[in-house]
């Protein structure tokens, strides 16, 4: 089961610059509210957008031996942390 946080409190247009922002690192996200995001070293991640509730779903779908998942969330949180509750 994959492990996973949900984050509030995020609009479409700070979603999207979320987006806009993960792309200037380098990280593609696809179109959508649901999808696939490959990150660096192998890490996978589901990404889950509820627009009603305003709501940001993110799940860890794989993630390599070295790479422990603390680590995934600090990065995650720290992105997702300017646009959360705002």
């Amino acid at each position: 089961m994959p492990n996973c946080k949900l984050y509030g409190g995020i609009t479409r247009a700070e979603l999207d610059h979320l987006r806009g922002d993960l792309a200037k690192e380098g990280v593609t996200v696809p179109a959508g509210d649901d999808v696939s995001v490959a990150g660096l070293y192998g890490v996978e991640l589901r990404v889950t957008y509820d627009e009603a509730k305003e709501t940001l779903r993110v799940c860890i779908t794989k993630s390599p031996f070295y790479v422990p998942e603390s680590m995934i969330w600090d990065v995650v949180d720290a992105g997702v942390e300017p646009y959360e509750g705002t």
